[in-house]
């Protein structure tokens, strides 16, 4: 009796496809990248940078949050779009709009 009821579970293990891909998406939830909260000093911390490297033309090197992982970017600030709360970077690769919401840190360097 003990050898059929280790048949019974040792059945079990066998997976569905469809059961596979939905325990894989599940623990790619789990893995994913969560955002820090910024508090107030922070985001003015960061606006700072932000709005220095405009004025004086520094290159500045942007961590933000691209809705999976977080991801850096440097180059010049082109553009501030108080209205859409968005900067406009020039990088190597060309311009990159960056929403104010997604940035996590910001440091300015030389020209």
């Amino acid at each position: 009796m003990g050898s059929k009821k280790n048949d019974l579970f040792g059945s079990s293990r066998f997976v569905l496809p469809e059961h596979r891909e939905l325990y894989m998406r599940i623990k790619e939830q789990e893995r994913r990248y969560v955002p820090p909260e910024l508090d107030s000093e922070q985001l003015a911390e960061l606006s700072e940078q932000v709005w220095q490297a405009y004025q004086s033309g520094d290159m500045l090197t942007l961590a933000y949050y691209d809705g999976k992982e977080q991801c850096q970017l440097s180059g010049h600030v082109v553009h501030i779009d108080q209205a859409q709360q968005r900067i406009k970077l020039r990088t190597g690769g060309g311009m990159h709009w960056l929403s104010f919401a997604s940035l996590l840190q910001a440091e300015c360097g030389d020209r």
